[in-house]
């Protein structure tokens, strides 16, 4: 079928998403964050995770609230974080979550992809995330 008519497509940077922290869980500043299949938030390598969605942006502490009292803002893009073992001949290769600090070159556990080994710099390892 033609379009008759302007499509409207709002867009958005697609750097920046907030999501609820599920009841009982602690976001700590810049560790990576996964969802449930509710789309609630729960540190990577939780038993409920699904997928990955970038590092927390702050601290976001839901120990003691209801699901939903808190919301975690999920940082995307291109970011600076550390990979176990990785090297300039890893640029170009997945990169797996282990938990929600640790970021490796294998899924051997099944661990989640969280993204892409962008580049290796005198600054450290960058992620696309």
């Amino acid at each position: 079928m033609v379009a008759v008519n302007d499509i409207e497509s709002p867009s958005r940077s697609g750097d920046r998403y907030g999501y609820p922290v599920y009841t009982g869980i602690k976001h700590y500043g810049r560790s990576i964050v996964a969802i449930n299949a509710n789309g609630q938030s729960v540190p990577a390598g939780h038993a409920d995770e699904v997928c990955l969605m970038g590092l927390a942006e702050d601290h976001a502490d839901n120990t003691n609230g209801a699901t939903g009292d808190k919301t975690v803002q999920c940082l995307r893009g291109v970011r600076r974080y550390p990979v176990v073992g990785a090297d300039q001949s890893d640029i170009g290769s997945p990169v797996y979550a282990l938990d929600d600090n640790t970021l490796q070159l294998t899924n051997a556990g099944g661990e989640l992809q969280l993204g892409v080994l962008e580049a290796i710099d005198a600054d450290g390892t960058w992620i696309r995330i």
